[in-house]
């Protein structure tokens, strides 16, 4: 597993931007060295969308046509060579709820609505893929067990540890060992922009206040680096620190490359994060 200090955190080693058919994305070095793994935490641009979700927006809620949405889908799919009929989101709801897709859902065997932030799969074949425009995405992998997962976590979904309770169901329903599994931390708002009041801070446990959290620009505010909270929680479950990376691209500093609730005063898309065993 890989365990170069110098690989751990920052997008000059361990990400890079590339393009596929259009499509504009960053990679993970760690995953995509993985011979078995296709996965990118998709930027802005590559699609159909107009105006203020220009232009490759997968957020269903926020303005778009159904025609953008399903010509954007159409296109990440074809990019990667995807089936558009086994990629799988989910209705983000800022909780904790995982999906672990097994062969009862390619049976049809899920009918309601999908209300989850995170997928677990170790089907090959089915993309999973969750959105944001500033929360934190995580991409999963045991690189041995071949199990992939991709989770949403906000503030609210960090406070729940969600990411952590993710790498468990890997070790208690696939077996996998701590140390096979790879975390990667996708572009998300930094500590430079996320500023929160107290009520947010108080959520937080003291362990995880500690790397989360820095004094805010006035009285009664902080700054939440929400990436170091999530770090902080899959090191808790037992990843090694070399295990985990983080692109450390904040969001809203970055509008111009990827959808930012924040950045763009509550008005944009999302953006697709997803990864899938071949």
């Amino acid at each position: 597993m890989p365990e170069n200090p110098d690989h751990r955190y920052g997008t000059e080693c361990a990400f890079s931007f590339s393009r596929l058919g259009g499509v504009r994305y960053l990679e993970s070095q760690a995953l995509g060295e993985c011979g078995f793994i296709t996965h990118a935490f998709c930027t802005r641009w590559g699609g159909v969308s107009e105006g203020r979700l220009a232009d490759l927006n997968f957020g269903v809620h926020v303005g778009d046509s159904e025609e953008h949405l399903a010509r954007n889908r159409e296109l990440l799919c074809a990019a990667f060579d995807m089936s558009e009929h086994t990629l799988v989101t989910v209705d983000q709801v800022h909780g904790d709820r995982l999906l672990v897709i097994d062969e009862t859902f390619q049976e049809g065997g899920y009918n309601s609505p999908l209300e989850c932030d995170g997928i677990i799969t170790a089907i090959p074949g089915v993309p999973i893929g969750i959105k944001t425009a500033d929360c934190v995405p995580v991409l999963l992998a045991d690189l041995k067990r071949r199990v992939v997962g991709a989770v949403h976590a906000g503030w609210k979904g960090t406070v729940l540890g969600i990411a952590a309770r993710a790498a468990g169901v890997f070790m208690e329903t696939f077996s996998s060992a701590p140390e096979d599994i790879l975390a990667v931390i996708g572009p998300a708002i930094g500590p430079c922009c996320y500023e929160v009041d107290e009520a947010v801070f108080h959520r937080f446990d003291n362990r995880e206040g500690k790397v989360a959290f820095t004094g805010g620009r006035k009285e009664g505010k902080w700054m939440l680096d929400l990436a170091a909270a999530n770090r902080s929680q899959l090191q808790g479950v037992g990843i090694p620190r070399g295990n985990i990376f983080s692109a450390d691209i904040c969001t809203s500093c970055r509008h111009d490359t990827f959808f930012s609730h924040r950045g763009e005063g509550g008005d944009t898309g999302r953006q697709l994060n997803f990864i899938m065993l071949r």
